[in-house]
């Protein structure tokens, strides 16, 4: 049932099914403008008609709606907004804890406080200076996701520019080049590693491509019969383990070489418990094994032992890559190392282009290394 409307000179009051009262007007810009609220009044609905008038006669009036906004963008914070603007992003738990991790150290600490509405591009600049020179990437990554939650803000109404405009400010600097390991390397690590228990971590995270993320997280469970495969859904994100699929965005299960399917064997029967959840590599107390403590209690000292003073854990990653692209094609190369995009696969087709001798060499020595451990009855 419709409301029943009033008879005014100029305006319009009606009351609703709710008993409480809606006002409205044609402006001068021909739109009708409700209210910001209904009133329990006829009174206070006619004081805010005669309100709107008055702005116009003053020559004041501007549409109600992004006054409104204008008002509320005061009001609001830079840190309020763009925790809203996290949460309101269809990300990735991985995402949405870096994200919120930028916001919290980089923006909020210099930005934060500001209202929305105030924040200018001399600010940005000024505090984008305050960062520094020593972390160039996060620099870049806080500064992208400023300028995003900013022009979210512009597409709201809030802002009437983006005050990010520091020219090539998001461009991600190069990374350090990856340190690629031959195979009779990636063995020598493999054999100097102490704990021995170690071994088989650095066989999988080489031949598999497993991120150190993912085979911390590894389980029994995770392992097939027989050790053929592995499965991969599970990363670790700044001391947390998310229970999520990897950077590409799905799960996936990678095929353990037959040359190393051996130790991982033996060491799923000596140092893993008998639960399916039980971790293939745990800490000496239990729990998850931190990455800070893997590299310098087990992985840098073995890397020194065999001439490899500077080797990263990720690098091993990377020979993994290279091994695949060597070998398969570029969709075959993302599937194995969990590459959502083709640029990060490209990178080992690069690599490896022209090299084609060395395919044979490494099958090869492939070869000559499952005989020499046959022979020697492991």
């Amino acid at each position: 049932m419709a409301g029943k409307q009033g008879h005014r000179g100029w305006g319009n009051i009606r009351r609703l099914p709710s008993k409480r009262f809606q006002a409205s007007y044609v402006g001068p810009d021909l739109q009708r403008h409700a209210g910001p609220v209904t009133y329990s009044a006829r009174t206070d609905a006619e004081g805010w008609l005669a309100g709107e008038r008055r702005k116009i006669e003053l020559d004041a009036w501007e549409p109600p709606r992004p006054a409104r906004e204008r008002t509320k963008a005061r009001i609001v914070t830079v840190t309020e907004y763009a925790e809203r603007w996290i949460e309101q992003r269809n990300i990735k738990p991985g995402t949405h804890t870096v994200y919120s991790s930028m916001l919290t150290n980089h923006i909020t600490p210099m930005l934060g406080r500001i209202p929305l509405r105030d924040l200018s591009p001399a600010e940005v600049r000024s505090r984008r200076a305050g960062l520094g020179t020593d972390h160039p990437r996060r620099n870049s990554t806080a500064y992208g996701l400023l300028h995003a939650v900013c022009a979210t803000a512009v597409a709201d109404g809030l802002m009437p520019a983006n005050p990010c405009s520091i020219p090539k400010a998001m461009n991600t600097p190069r990374k350090k080049s990856p340190t690629i390991l031959d195979v009779d390397e990636v063995e020598s690590l493999a054999s100097a590693i102490r704990p021995e228990r170690m071994r088989a971590l650095i066989l999988l995270s080489a031949w598999c491509g497993a991120r150190w993320g993912e085979v911390s997280e590894l389980r029994r469970k995770d392992i097939s019969e027989d050790c053929e495969a592995v499965s991969v859904a599970v990363a670790r994100r700044n001391g947390a383990y998310l229970v999520d699929t990897p950077k590409s965005g799905k799960g996936r299960v990678v095929v353990v070489p037959p040359h190393i399917r051996p130790d991982i064997q033996q060491h799923v029967d000596t140092n893993v418990g008998k639960s399916p959840d039980a971790l293939l590599f745990p800490a000496v107390g239990g729990g998850h094994m931190h990455s800070r403590h893997f590299s310098q209690a087990y992985f840098d000292p073995s890397a020194e032992q065999i001439g490899r003073s500077g080797l990263r854990p990720h690098d091993l990653h990377h020979f993994a890559g290279t091994q695949a692209a060597r070998v398969g094609n570029l969709v075959a190369t993302m599937g194995r190392l969990g590459h959502s995009t083709v640029k990060a696969s490209l990178i080992y087709q690069q690599i490896v282009s022209g090299r084609d001798a060395e395919v044979a060499e490494v099958a090869e020595a492939l070869s000559a290394l499952a005989t020499q451990r046959a022979d020697d009855g492991e």
